[in-house]
């Protein structure tokens, strides 16, 4: 049953530590945030942090549901393609508090829950990485899609900012392994192939803006790449980068294109690249 509570604030302070008081947890706080469930003075709070006044009314509705959380780029009663914004899980990858934490996937149950109906993932992409994630409404679909991924998958297309100058395109063809510590590698024997093209569309003297598409998918693959070859992505800590101009990894899932199993077409799904990308090169 969706619970609806609401509370009048007698002393200020940020409403994180206010509703932990009534026993919300912090990231339960962060997931009704995302999921529209919060209400300061009739305005639903949208983003953190935020700090209440004196005599400011706060409402918690389970019941209701805002898209503004989703980036929908094309839904139908199969398919539903959204843009992920860089910083949020695709999916939980924690047994111990999934069901509070704030990611796609539970925005987007939250959202078909609202209209009855069902949400199964197909793909993933990091969490500091943003753009196309595809879900799809019935469980047949997500295991035709899935069983047969790399094989109906025509192009996934990202758009990366790497430290330094490219001047020429190429293709990086190896092997990527995982350590104990979740890092990828790459190797010339075991592990996994991965296949990454990559070509220059803008450069500058400190920067260069790659149009990459995989061949393959695995974990930080481009990531690795990049940083292999001695221009790691913009923004990216785990990989050694130092330059966090844009306060984000410059990483963006703009393309993904695949054949739909039901009826045999060629589907293509787009999104624009994030505006700040273009900052650097101006």
């Amino acid at each position: 049953m969706k619970k609806r509570r609401e509370f009048v604030v007698k002393k200020p302070g940020n409403i994180i530590d206010y509703l932990r008081e009534y026993g919300f947890s912090k990231n339960k706080i962060k997931t009704y945030v995302g999921l529209g469930y919060i209400f300061v003075n009739g305005v639903v709070l949208k983003k953190l942090p935020f700090f209440v006044q004196d005599g400011d009314h706060i409402i918690i509705d389970e019941g209701r549901y805002h898209d503004f959380s989703l980036d929908i780029i094309y839904e139908d009663d199969s398919y539903l393609i959204l843009n992920k914004e860089a910083g949020l899980l695709t999916i939980s990858t924690s047994r111990l508090n999934k069901d509070e934490e704030d990611t796609l996937y539970r925005r987007v149950r939250a959202y078909l829950n609202s209209k009855n109906e069902y949400a199964f993932i197909v793909n993933r992409i990091d969490k500091e990485t943003s753009g196309l994630v595809v879900f799809v409404k019935n469980e047949s679909l997500k295991k035709q899609l899935q069983e047969k991924w790399n094989e109906i998958v025509k192009k996934r297309g990202y758009i990366a900012i790497v430290s330094g100058r490219i001047l020429k395109g190429g293709k990086i063809d190896n092997y990527l392994y995982e350590d104990k510590k979740t890092f990828s590698h790459s190797t010339k024997v075991g592990g996994k192939r991965a296949i990454t093209n990559y070509r220059p569309i803008k450069v500058n003297d400190k920067y260069t803006m790659l149009d990459i598409w995989i061949e393959t998918g695995r974990k930080n693959q481009i990531r690795v790449h990049m940083t292999e070859m001695h221009h790691p992505i913009v923004g990216d800590k785990k990989y050694y980068s130092k330059d966090n101009s844009l306060k984000r990894l410059a990483l963006h899932h703009y393309e993904i294109q695949f054949v739909d199993p039901m009826t045999k077409r060629l589907l293509t799904f787009t999104s624009e690249v994030p505006h700040e990308f273009y900052s650097l090169f101006d």
